[in-house]
This record gives structure tokens, sequence and C-alpha cells, in this order.
């Protein structure tokens, strides 16, 4: 009699998780729904309840100057570690009753499953269906030619040899107001600045790094980025959401940096996660990208051209910088592929500073290159083919056709 209470009670608690099934059923439904009905998905759920519902959930974890997501995916990794091994002894003592035991992990884990992607698609996942943000901003897409890509490539470049030499300006400067206030007027018979030969060190790849240290450092360019993207809203009003919340660093960015990942926007938090393990000028670029998502565009592609648009009207040179970095490397690719000579010729432009900031960003890569890296990219790879973006990485290559359609906007 003990036996069947016992029976019966563990069938209750299983059945009772089975109830957490239903909303994951209700947001499927929801996701089926939005893939079939981008223009209702794009008025009413992106442009209507989703700035709000992801600002209201959101704004706890916004208040923290540190990434939330990082210890929930911690939590969440010592939860399923632990899941494992309850269940694993349970399975061990549990003679006669395994099949109960089976059940309550089955039912457990549908819940857990269940609870999750109700987030997801909330959070983001029925974004993937609305308007892609081209047709939103009025951007025609279509075919161009190689002289329109070179001209494109070779405007970039003139952009980025431009920013980074304001870069360059006010380190030298910075350095040079700090020597004077060092040793004031004996400093003149030093020999100076370029006293000891070779490029003077505001042309030297650590010039970034060091401006933007000079500027505050990550929490003045998260602060910055969140005012760019206010600011790219009033010309695109479907950037516009109530709260903004500001990029975090991520503590385990080392990490990030082995598995290939820049940035990562978490829809469980709403918050943009940053690895700024690697060189500083690629960072404001990221932080636009990580931004693009939380106001609702999930394309990757949309994503980059969103974040360089946030960066390039930025008034700090490093900003810019970093826009037009991010913009090149997708330019120059294809160019690359379309006509190498032209994309030799137009890289033969770019300034010593550039090379060596280029340089500097390729060694730092190489060092994390691997399985685990190739592993990340393949899962990256099935999770954009999964929400609708079937050239899964490839995807990334089409922000070229957004930067000729804008180019060919602004000459008009």
């Amino acid at each position: 009699m003990e036996r069947q209470r016992s029976e019966g009670r563990a069938r209750q608690f299983g059945l009772k998780r089975l109830w957490f099934v239903v909303p994951g059923v209700a947001a499927l439904a929801l996701t089926w729904a939005a893939a079939a009905n981008p223009g209702l998905t794009e008025v009413w759920y992106s442009r209507g309840v989703y700035p709000w519902l992801s600002s209201a959930w959101g704004f706890l974890p916004s208040l923290a100057s540190w990434s939330v997501a990082q210890w929930v995916v911690v939590g969440f990794l010592v939860f399923c570690i632990g899941f494992v091994a309850v269940y694993a002894v349970k399975l061990v003592r549990g003679r006669g009753e395994r099949g109960l035991v089976l059940w309550r992990a089955l039912a457990t884990l549908l819940a857990v499953a269940s609870v999750g992607y109700t987030i997801f698609a909330l959070m983001c996942g029925l974004n993937y269906y609305r308007h892609t943000f081209a047709e939103d901003a009025g951007f025609e897409l279509r075919e161009s030619t190689t002289e329109e890509l070179a001209a494109l490539c070779t405007t970039l470049a003139d952009e980025m040899n431009e920013a980074r030499a304001e870069v360059a300006t006010a380190v030298d400067e910075g350095d040079s107001a700090a020597d004077t206030a060092a040793t004031g007027e004996a400093g003149e018979g030093s020999g100076g600045a370029d006293a000891g030969g070779g490029m003077p060190e505001g042309d030297s790849a650590a010039a970034p790094d060091d401006y933007a240290t000079a500027h505050g450092g990550f929490e003045a360019y998260a602060e910055a980025a969140v005012g760019n993207m206010e600011a790219l809203a009033e010309t695109y009003p479907a950037l516009s959401r109530p709260l903004y919340s500001r990029p975090k660093p991520v503590l385990f960015s080392e990490l990030m940096s082995y598995a290939d990942i820049a940035g990562m926007y978490f829809p469980f938090t709403v918050e943009s996660n940053i690895n700024t393990d690697g060189p500083f000028f690629t960072i404001p670029a990221t932080m636009g990208h990580e931004l693009a998502h939380q106001c609702g565009f999930m394309r990757e592609d949309e994503a980059n051209f969103i974040g360089y648009l946030a960066c390039k009207d930025a008034a700090d040179p490093l900003t810019r910088y970093s826009g037009y970095s991010l913009a090149y490397d997708y330019a120059l690719s294809a160019l690359i592929r379309a006509d190498r000579d032209a994309a030799v010729a137009v890289n033969d432009t770019l300034s010593d500073a550039v090379r060596a900031d280029r340089q500097a960003r390729a060694e730092y890569l190489k060092q994390f290159e691997g399985p685990v890296a190739e592993a990340s990219n393949a899962a990256n790879n099935a999770y954009l083919k999964a929400n609708q973006q079937q050239d899964g990485t490839r995807s990334y290559g089409r922000m070229v056709d957004l930067l000729l359609a804008e180019a060919r906007q602004e000459a008009r």
C-alpha cells in the first residue's frame, strides 16, 4: 500500500511538472504564426510588444555593471551537472522504481526546455520572422558591379585611415601633455618625442587601446554605444525601445576567444555581452552589433550593418574607426572574390598604423585557432539555419549588399 502511494505521488509530481510544457507549446504556436505572417509580426510584436516586454524583463539585469548572463550560464551548467548526478544515484539505488525515476527526470527536462524556449521565443526568437531592416529603412538591395564594390572599399579605406590618424594624433598630444606636465621646461633638451627613432607612439598598434583607456575605457564606450544607438533610432524608428541595456564586459572573455565569439546577445537577461580580451578597436562595432540584436534585429548581416551605422557618425574617432574597420573587412572579402587585383590595390592604400592594427588583430586571433573554435562555428551555423538564416554563417557576407545600397542612397 505504501509503495502504491509513493508511486502515485511520483506520477502526480511528474504531471505537475508537465504543466510547464504548456507555455512551450504556446510559444511554438506563436513561432509558426510569426513565420507565416511577417507583416503582423513586425507591427504587433517587433514594434509593439517586444520593446516593452524585453525592456521590463531586462530591467533588473541592466542595473548591474557586470554581465548577469555569464553567471546564469554558470548556474545552468551547475544545475545540469547536479541533475545528472542526482538522477544517476536515484537510478542506481531505486531498484523497482527506476521507471518512476526516469519519468520524473523526463518531466523535469521537458519543463526546463519548455520554459527556456518560451523565454527565447519572446525575447528574440519571434524577431527572426519580422521584416528585414532593409525593407524597414527603404534600402534597395540589388546586384552591383565590381566597380561599385571597389569604390566602396576605397571609400571605407579612406575613412579608416582618417579616423585612425585622429586616434594617433590624440594619443601623441596626450603623451606630449603628460611629458610636459612631468618634466616642465627641462624636457626641451631631451631630444624630442622622436629622439629614439622609429614610428611615433601614436602610430603603434597599441594606440587604440591607449586612446580608449584615456577616454574612459569599456564603461565609457558602453555608455556611448547606447547614445549612438539612440541617435540612430531617430533616423530609423524601428531601433527605438524604452530601455537600452548597456553592453557588459564578460569575465570569461578568453573562453569566448577560444570559441571565436566576439559578442553575444543573451535573451534570458536581455544583455549584450562583449568579449574584452582582444584589441579594443574592434569593441565599439561589436557593441553596436549586439545592441542591434537587443533592438530586435536578429539577422547577423543586419546586426553588423546596424552596428556600422551606429559607429560611423560618432564624434569619437575610435568608434568611427571600429565601424569602418568592420565594414571594410566584409567589403574587401567580397572584392577579393570578385577582383583580387583591385582588392590588393585598395588594400595598399591603408596607412602603416591601420596595417599594424590589423596585423595585431590577426596575431591575436591566430592563437585561438583550433577544434574549439571550429565546433563553436559549426554550432553557430546550425543555430542560424534553425532560425531561418538558410545560408548559416555565410549570411554575414550579405552585409556588403546593405553597404552598397547605403552608398547608392547617399550618392543621390
